[in-house]
């Protein structure tokens, strides 16, 4: 949440300039489900005349299939109030079970997960490879994991496992950074900040939310997994002691080593990546291959990630979303170990400008093989308005369409009714939660009920879906790459947990193969390089492929 009062008298002269014309109609569209399927969850914020900052920062959600029945549930995560102790008692996190039919039923108290924190974030994976997924959420405060007893509940297993940071956490992300099989734990920190200690900010003699200058950056904590249930801290040990402003972290592979890196969006600082050094150290190389600041070698606000191969070199890229009067940024992999950005070059600027971007994922709307981009926007100071007139709190989500060659076009205003709505936008996260074949987004708000968006896509394009199942690997198989050759094309996706903002998407990966019927090779390989490999299975199927020596 960067700002500075030279920076807006500099560049709000220029918000009407820097707007772009939509593209042409396109047969993308996404339709909002949440009320019609069941979901009636509401966020409480808590937003009080004290502006305490977490009540603008929350919160996120994700997709799982907690009951393994083939269908993706939901979890929701609910934050609070810090002023209104009744206003706490309908403040739970939720867990939507899929009912199979399009509609999803409230298991929360069931389940055991409603949480007892006021919540940020959340991801899911099998920590204990026993089958089942588990839950790690994210708050201001001790953070919680829930671990999967198999028949429908969850069991709190925080203090066992040690895993209960008590700071301010927003993001996670498990990854196996030793490549022994067990899952471990990054947890990104946000600001040392105490309710106690608070002061009032204010902008143009007017009262507003502090933003993250205010306030000194928080330690991340690295957890490794022991095996047997419990992870111990190995932040120092492994050299992640940087002081930063956590709010998005994602284990990838960016070099390609086959050793899980970490990427850290930081809020008004540089952005870090740990390169894994392969012996439980990593180093800190964000500066030197280029992702640690914009092209301007400025900081950022950085806030959501996502990743994916956009221009289908077969290299992994990283997409990073930012503040208002800010352009997001796209780093993209050059291969050589350096990124290059290339924002202006592909048409996500301009667009980006005005939006003050959260959680984002590339997602293949139409099943062309070509990943589009969706990005959830939202502002973090509710009377922006008065503070930087021609901004607004609330903001339309955004859908850039990939022309196939890199190249972007904003299609927000011919995919549905949904994104002409105004929202504060937080989370985002991507599955195919009805099983038709095409990618569906949830949407988390701050302050309001989240939307399910069915992808009701016009397309007779092809697809296919591969789950993984570890069994020397863990068994979510996080951290494994694919590759698909499908006619003359190949497609590359890394099986990653969390990224986005304080949210999870489904870890099976999903591909796009536009008029192909065919997938002639599927080349798995897996986090401890062995490759396996499959040829000639046809389209329009979800694959479960085992793990296999």
């Amino acid at each position: 949440m960067r700002f500075t009062v030279e920076f807006y008298s500099i560049f709000i002269g220029l918000i009407s300039s820097f707007f772009v014309a939509e593209a042409e109609k396109t047969d993308i569209v996404f339709t909002d489900q949440a009320h019609a399927a069941g979901i009636h969850f509401v966020h409480v914020n808590g937003a009080s005349e004290e502006k305490h900052l977490p009540e603008t920062m929350g919160a996120g959600g994700l997709f799982l299939d907690y009951d393994s029945d083939g269908d993706l549930d939901i979890y929701l995560v609910n934050s609070g109030s810090f002023v209104d102790e009744k206003a706490n008692q309908s403040a739970t996190n939720a867990l939507y079970r899929n009912d199979g039919d399009g509609t999803f039923t409230d298991v929360t108290e069931t389940a055991g997960v409603a949480g007892d924190g006021y919540g940020m974030g959340c991801i899911s994976a099998d920590y204990d490879n026993d089958g089942d997924p588990d839950l790690y959420v994210t708050n201001f405060g001790q953070n919680r994991l829930y671990r999967n007893n198999g028949d429908g509940t969850f069991t709190d297993v925080t203090a066992q496992a040690g895993v209960g940071d008590p700071r301010w956490s927003v993001s996670a992300s498990f990854g196996d950074l030793d490549r022994d099989g067990d899952l471990d734990l990054y947890v990104a920190n946000y600001l040392d900040y105490a309710l106690e200690t608070e002061h009032p900010c204010y902008l143009k003699g007017i009262r507003m939310y502090c933003g993250p200058y205010e306030y000194p950056g928080e330690r991340d904590t690295l957890y490794r997994n022991n095996g047997d249930g419990s992870f111990t801290d190995i932040t120092e040990s492994a050299g992640v002691m940087n002081q930063g402003k956590g709010l998005g972290v994602l284990f990838t592979d960016y070099n390609g080593d086959g050793y899980p890196d970490i990427f850290v969006a930081n809020d008004a600082i540089e952005d870090f990546l740990y390169q894994n050094n392969g012996d439980g150290s990593f180093t800190d190389v964000a500066k030197a291959v280029g992702v640690a600041y914009n092209s301007e070698g400025i900081t950022t606000a950085s806030m959501g990630i996502a990743n994916g191969d956009y221009d289908s070199d077969g290299l992994l890229d990283l997409f990073v979303t930012t503040f208002s009067l800010e352009v997001n940024s796209l780093f993209h992999n050059d291969g050589d170990g350096f990124y290059t950005m290339t924002t202006f070059d592909v048409g996500l600027a301009e667009p980006s400008f005005a939006a003050l971007g959260f959680g984002t994922q590339f997602v293949d709307c139409d099943n062309d093989s070509d990943l589009d981009l969706f990005v959830a926007n939202g502002h973090v100071w509710d009377n922006v308005g008065q503070i930087t007139p021609g901004l607004a709190y609330k903001q339309p989500c955004q859908l850039f369409r990939n022309d196939g060659q890199g190249q972007f076009s904003e299609v927000t205003k011919h995919a549905g009714q949904f994104f002409a709505l105004r929202r504060v936008a937080r989370g985002t996260a991507i599955g195919d939660y009805n099983n038709d074949g095409r990618l569906d987004v949830l949407v988390t708000y701050c302050g309001e009920s989240p939307a399910l968006l069915r992808n009701d896509s016009v397309s007779r394009n092809h697809w296919i879906g591969i789950k993984l199942v570890g069994t020397q690997s863990n068994r979510d198989g996080i951290g494994s790459k694919v590759r698909i050759h499908a006619g003359d094309k190949m497609q590359v996706k890394e099986v990653t947990c969390g990224g986005s903002y304080a949210s999870d998407s489904d870890h099976s990966l999903h591909f796009g193969l536009g008029a192909q019927t065919t997938v002639q090779r599927i080349e798995v390989t897996w986090p401890n390089g062995d490759i396996q490999t499959l040829e000639n299975h046809p389209a329009d199927q979800v694959m479960t492929i085992v793990e296999s020596r």
